[in-house]
């Protein structure tokens, strides 16, 4: 019965230490700009272009397309980012 409530109480504490710690839309918002400068993402088309962002309480995800293709998708939590663009077409010998 012990250990059943250290468990519970190491999930209700790596929860709240993720719902206080998630980043924010401006933070995304700000990888991905940085991301776009360094030439590491493709900017998105300025007419068909989309941002969103979504809570999910412990984590956060923001998306960018464009022309309905997704140009970046990063997920946030804890303050780290896991950032995935599209993939690179393989070159063929």
């Amino acid at each position: 019965m012990r250990g059943f409530l250290f468990l519970v109480f190491l999930l209700a504490a790596a929860g709240a230490g993720g719902y206080y710690t998630k980043p924010g839309e401006g933070l995304h918002r700000g990888v991905a700009s940085v991301l776009m400068q360094q030439g590491k993402v493709a900017r998105p088309d300025p007419a068909t272009g989309r941002y969103a962002f979504d809570d999910f309480y412990v984590a956060t995800l923001s998306r960018m397309s464009s022309g309905g293709n997704d140009v970046l998708q990063c997920w946030g939590a804890f303050t780290r980012f896991l950032c995935v663009g599209p993939a690179e077409a393989s070159t063929q010998p």
